[in-house]
């Protein structure tokens, strides 16, 4: 396994590509289909297809018969053009600098930053230099939603607004930056995976899944933690209410989380749904059944304990709203997670 002295050195080694660039080569990226955006601007469409992974698999820039996301160096020396993909895609910047136009927004990152950007979002980057060294990972939804985020939506409202708004083909801002200036895990865990991926071990596939695992679930947190802190000093509060929600689902109300918010009950109520597509009841049930089903897999409560416990006194009410998300009874859940 790579050293971080020993990845950097890998990493500033230039590729082929890059010593052609740097003698004026240029790629103009013959035969990709391209469309024209809203703007009148000319937009390439790297579509993934079987072809284009093998291409992917090529020159050591994934792991072959590995197919979960891809990881490839950004060749230094060139511009990459206004494009759209259907992957998901993570970019590290590993040392330096990049600047991304997405959307006519113009940011630019430095070391340790990590810019997240859904499918389908057109964006292009400016040269990278001789000290500017990014990593793009591209990962498919299939593989996230496999992975992450069909079990982790179920976790919290926070997190499944992430993932709605990841997958969501309608929003114009679809890209999260990530400092990880402030979270030194976000650098310590991209720097082990790529330790791993540039000199894979005999249980690189177990080691990149599980490490890609820590990745996503910081890059979580890090949005939670981030966009609460954001929405308590802006207009847009929708991240502080789903978490007020969370936190006291068992005895909050419309008018009480209305009131704390300094809002009228109904501009609340229409707000969340506009934000959500859930109603308020909606987001409080799920919650509470959420962690009910939590209580059940870690705790020995009595059921009648843990519907108080989660604001149900109805505890008839509670079984039935409790078999109609899980299937099951209260009682039959917990024996499943036991087995």
């Amino acid at each position: 396994m790579l050293t971080d002295s020993g990845l950097d050195t890998y990493l500033r080694k230039h590729t082929a590509q890059e010593e052609q660039n740097l003698l004026g080569a240029t790629n103009d990226y013959p035969g990709i289909e391209t469309i024209t955006t809203a703007s009148g601007e000319l937009c390439y469409c790297f579509t993934p297809t079987p072809l284009s992974m093998q291409m992917a698999l090529s020159e050591n820039k994934v792991l072959a018969n590995y197919q979960n996301f891809a990881v490839i160096k950004q060749d230094r020396f060139e511009t990459v053009p206004l494009h759209i993909h259907e992957w998901l895609e993570l970019c590290y910047v590993y040392s330096g600098s990049c600047t991304f136009t997405l959307n006519d927004v113009s940011l630019t990152l430095s070391a340790g930053e990590i810019l997240l950007i859904s499918p389908n979002t057109p964006h292009r980057t400016t040269k990278c230099n001789e000290e500017d060294i990014m990593i793009n990972f591209l990962i498919t939804k299939e593989y996230l939603n496999n992975n992450f985020f069909e079990k982790l939506a179920k976790k919290n409202f926070i997190t499944q607004f992430l993932i709605e708004a990841l997958n969501s083909q309608s929003r114009r801002d679809n890209y999260i930056l990530f400092s990880a200036k402030k979270r030194n895990r976000l650098t310590l865990f991209v720097n082990q995976f790529l330790c791993e991926f540039y000199s894979p071990s005999v249980t690189s596939v177990a080691m990149l899944d599980a490490q890609m695992t820590l990745l996503i679930c910081e890059l979580i947190n890090y949005f939670q933690h981030n966009m609460e802190l954001a929405s308590l000093s802006s207009s847009n509060h929708i991240y502080a209410i789903l978490r007020y929600i969370e936190t006291n689902c068992a005895d909050c109300t419309l008018e009480s989380t209305a009131a704390f918010f300094h809002m009228h009950p109904n501009y609340l109520s229409s707000y969340i749904k506009k934000h959500t597509n859930y109603t308020y009841k909606q987001l409080i049930q799920n919650q509470r059944l959420s962690q009910a089903a939590m209580l059940l897999r870690t705790t020995t409560l009595p059921t009648c304990d843990i519907s108080i416990a989660v604001g149900y006194e109805n505890t008839g009410f509670f079984f039935k709203k409790f078999e109609e998300k899980y299937g099951c009874t209260p009682k039959e859940y917990r024996c499943r997670q036991t087995m």
